[in-house]
């Protein structure tokens, strides 16, 4: 299956999307709980390290009690 760039459609439509999702907070305004709402994007970046730890310990927990040696059946 070959990729194709998107038409001028799709990119009139993500450059409207992104101008929206970027200018909403400024018309609209934001009533933050918490100091650290008022950092941009930190959520994202709390999510991500959320997911990086959540594979970091199921790997660790996956070698440590699922894994057994090569030689484990005799």
């Amino acid at each position: 299956m070959r990729l194709t760039p998107p038409e001028r459609r799709g990119w009139l439509f993500a450059v409207a999307t992104g101008g929206v999702a970027l200018g909403l907070p400024l018309v609209v305004h934001v009533h933050r709980h918490h100091p650290w709402e008022a950092i941009p994007g930190f959520y994202a970046w709390y999510g991500a390290l959320g997911c990086v730890v959540i594979v970091g310990v199921s790997k660790w927990l996956g070698s440590r009690f699922l894994q057994k040696p090569e030689d484990w059946y005799g």
